[in-house]
């Protein structure tokens, strides 16, 4: 449950309605090195020292600005992480965006410093403090600026830095996340935002912030409380592909920084063999053509009793580039050792078939059919 502290914060906050920010989704290949790269920094998993290439793998952005006036700035919400931060003008930072203190009247230095892991090394940078805008709303905090990114290529990225969305516990330099400084500053008066993602590159997905967006959802939310509240971290009963257990009593987590569905390495093997598409040497699996529609088997999450399934066109994906379709497998395989894991990471994959929200106030996730 949350903390006495924070809930004794929002008595009293006056009511305000939800705060909706659209969310673009960005078009191209998918890239399972990219992914990799992103989860070994989030989880401490076991993946190999690689460059991250390309992030225009079906990520989600949207709008914020930092300081006064506004700097404009496009981020990924990302529950798998707790920190927010944007490119800086240093040289070693790739970025169209970049926040400039130096033009910001609200701006209060800090310094210092933080180091975030990757794949291919530590994104760095120095702690800022200044306003941020989000969706109609203004608040001061604490957020990283970018001084250095090695290895790290966002030249085809769409969007300029990261916003997390998860818990405090896993902030680095103990920076509170954004969403709960909109909480303890009673900007919101709901603990709970909630994510719209769409498969259509043509529509535009939501985040909504202080609550959900009915329009969304048909049936009533089904509620699953939080295991552990770092990573928004739910108990499993059970995972099953084809009817068959692969899995009991899992940490299922729910992470709108992946694209895809992120399970121990054993397991995806296991169904991407079932799946008869071609394993790559970083465990990409792609078919040489395209499996027929109905053909494949259902994967189902069973928490608490309630099922939840993807059926083979929410986890094939289709890419098409050049007038030519390409599919591949949306499982990939990631080892997070002891004590954290083992995990399985339920992706933007299982976010476009369920409208999740997630609710801080009561330390759950609810789950409904998107719409």
């Amino acid at each position: 449950m949350m903390s006495r502290a924070l809930c004794l914060m929002m008595m009293g906050v006056s009511a305000s309605a939800v705060m909706h920010i659209p969310l673009s989704k960005t078009p191209g290949q998918k890239n399972i090195l990219a992914d990799h790269a992103m989860l070994s920094r989030k989880y401490g998993a076991d993946v190999p020292s690689i460059p991250i290439t390309d992030f225009e793998n079906a990520q989600y952005y949207g709008p914020i600005t930092l300081g006064t006036p506004p700097q404009h700035f496009k981020v990924i919400f990302d529950t798998g992480s707790s920190n927010l931060w944007v490119p800086g003008p240093e040289p070693k930072v790739i970025g169209d965006n970049r926040y400039l203190s130096e033009k910001s009247s609200t701006y209060v230095a800090n310094g210092t410093k933080f180091s975030i892991m990757y794949g291919s090394g530590a994104l760095e940078g120095i702690i800022d403090t200044d306003v941020l805008g989000i969706a109609g709303i203004n608040a001061t905090l604490n957020f990283g600026e970018a001084t250095k990114m090695p290895g790290v290529t966002w030249d085809a990225a769409k969007f300029d830095g990261i916003c997390g969305m998860g818990w405090p516990s896993i902030a680095v330099d103990g920076v509170v996340p954004p969403f709960f400084v909109l909480l303890q500053q009673r900007k919101i008066s709901t603990g709970s935002f909630a994510f719209y993602l769409t498969s259509d590159d043509s529509k535009v997905g939501e985040l909504t912030i202080g609550g959900t967006n009915p329009a969304h959802h048909s049936e009533p939310f089904v509620y699953i409380p939080v295991e552990k509240q770092a990573y928004w971290q739910l108990n499993g009963d059970d995972v099953s592909f084809n009817g068959a257990s692969l899995g009991k009593n899992v940490h299922a987590v729910m992470d709108s920084g992946t694209s895809l569905l992120a399970f121990p390495k054993e397991v995806a093997k296991k169904v991407n063999e079932q799946l008869g598409c071609n394993i790559g040497i970083t465990g990409e699996c792609t078919y040489t053509a395209c499996p027929q529609e109905n053909s494949l088997p259902d994967l189902t999450l069973t928490m608490q009793g309630n099922t939840f399934t993807l059926k083979q066109d929410d986890y094939i994906l289709k890419i098409t580039q050049g007038g030519q379709t390409q599919c591949l497998s949306g499982f990939m395989g990631i080892d997070v050792p002891p004590p954290m894991g083992p995990v399985w990471i339920f992706g933007d994959i299982f976010m476009r078939k369920y409208y999740l929200e997630f609710d801080v106030t009561n330390a759950r996730v609810g789950f409904a059919l998107a719409q």
